[in-house]
């Protein structure tokens, strides 16, 4: 861990020091950010052998894997859940706990409510042509999707939810679940989830042995979606071309942007919220305030000692987390740079500082509007861009799981008038057959 002090006593520090940011200390503060060089080349070489083991030898190697690197033992008929035991399981956890299902089942509906919003916002497109014709596109939904539920530390029906949800408005025909195996198989509330909305087909697969499977494999998916760990992100990452994917999401991400106004232990609280996810998750609060910034210090020394995930706290903490003090406008530009997963900016009138924030995947606007809720429901899918692709991808939605095609019906007459200029330029760029494509058109139409 970090040698560190702070102005104030706390029993022991996780992260380093309050730093004081200028402008040209903010190339050095994404590169303490970055990922490890080395484990991303060792990732990339493991998860190339695991694919083309999958690719040559199916199931074989899929079931060979998972005894290998998740002590389970698979088989043909073992490794699908059969739906009539997930719905047992919504039957048994309805029966012992209404109260939990009915929680699954409003942030179900506040899911399935944003995704029709998205879905009724995209529109076809249909223009009539000047000289007769048609120009138009349409969205169509995909005819397979395959969705990667994480279950290593940690077990996520929320997740679960955020991806087939989606894929099931957007109208796509067959969606495939996995979920990594365990030696008791999968939670129960990750059972009763499937059954709550009504997934016919969840697999105990997990890794990159997973993801290869379900491209490869008899699903032969037509799109990846989901967050995983890094093998998973970089088996996503290699398949790029092979099928859609929705990103290549890696480690957990928040910027926390506050004044001092702000609840150092409620900004703390956010902080672990990401931190708990992974030991490469990242956490960085960035204020003007140097009393809030020394505050929170406490609280997360003080929170992290007392916390049943501290291991994974520790470890987040002391490589990627960071307490810096800095204006608005350089706030602004590390979060611009950084691009980060989730943006919360706990400060007066947030909404002015939107203008300036493009790259981030998710904003939370203010102090209640804490990125938890974002996990569970409460509006906009949770499943976001990280490692600073937020820079030109977008949060996981309808339109992930559909494709835009165009339609072009030209009358003959048109057909004709458009011809010679379509000619001369096929013929300027040397696309000599272009030219007499066109022209036939104009000769048929001229007979």
């Amino acid at each position: 861990m970090p040698d560190c002090s702070y102005p104030i006593e706390v029993p022991r520090c996780y992260f380093t020091p309050i730093q004081l940011l200028e402008e040209v200390q903010l190339p050095g503060l994404l590169a303490g950010l970055a990922r490890d060089a080395q484990v991303e080349t060792e990732t990339r070489e493991t998860v190339a052998r695991i694919l083309e083991e999958v690719r040559r030898e199916g199931l074989t190697a899929v079931f060979r894997l998972t005894r290998r690197l998740d002590g389970v033992d698979l088989d043909e008929r073992g490794f699908r859940v059969d739906p009539a035991a997930c719905r047992a399981a919504l039957d048994r956890l309805r029966a012992e706990d209404p109260r939990l299902i009915g929680d699954l089942e409003v942030m179900v509906a506040g899911i399935r409510r944003f995704a029709q919003g998205q879905k009724a916002a995209l529109r076809d497109v249909d223009l009539d042509l000047p000289g007769g014709g048609r120009a138009r596109e349409r969205w169509l939904p995909l005819r397979t999707a395959g969705v990667y539920i994480p279950g290593g530390r940690a077990f996520y029906p929320s997740t679960l939810a955020m991806t087939v949800i989606p894929a099931q408005v957007a109208g796509v025909a067959r969606i495939v679940g996995v979920t990594p195996p365990k030696p008791g198989g999968p939670e129960s509330l990750v059972l009763a989830a499937a059954a709550l909305l009504g997934l016919e087909e969840l697999y105990t697969l997990g890794g990159a042995q997973a993801v290869g499977w379900m491209v490869y494999g008899e699903p032969a998916v037509d799109l990846v979606a989901g967050p995983g760990n890094r093998f998973v992100a970089e088996a996503k990452r290699q398949l790029v071309g092979r099928c859609g994917i929705d990103s290549v999401a890696g480690p957990s991400e928040v910027l926390v942007i506050a004044d001092g106004a702000a609840d150092p232990a409620t900004v703390a609280e956010d902080l672990l919220a990401q931190a708990e996810h992974d030991p490469d998750a990242a956490a960085v609060l960035v204020s003007a305030d140097s009393a809030l910034l020394e505050a929170v210090a406490g609280e997360l020394a003080a929170r992290v000692a007392a916390s049943p995930r501290r291991a994974i706290l520790e470890s987040s903490l002391g490589r990627h987390g960071r307490l810096i003090q800095a204006g608005r406008d350089l706030a602004t530009a590390f979060a611009q740079a950084w691009a980060p997963e989730h943006l919360e900016l706990s400060v007066a009138d947030p909404e002015s500082w939107l203008p300036g924030l493009t790259t981030a995947g998710a904003l939370f606007l203010g102090e209640t509007s804490a990125e938890v809720f974002g996990d569970y429901g409460a509006g906009p899918n949770h499943v976001l861009p990280t490692g600073g692709s937020g820079r030109f991808s977008s949060p996981l939605g309808v339109a992930t799981f559909m494709k835009r095609q165009t339609v072009l019906e030209l009358a003959p007459a048109l057909a004709g008038d458009l011809a010679p200029r379509v000619a001369r330029l096929a013929r300027a760029e040397g696309l000599v057959h272009h030219a007499h494509s066109a022209l036939r058109r104009a000769a048929r139409h001229h007979s």
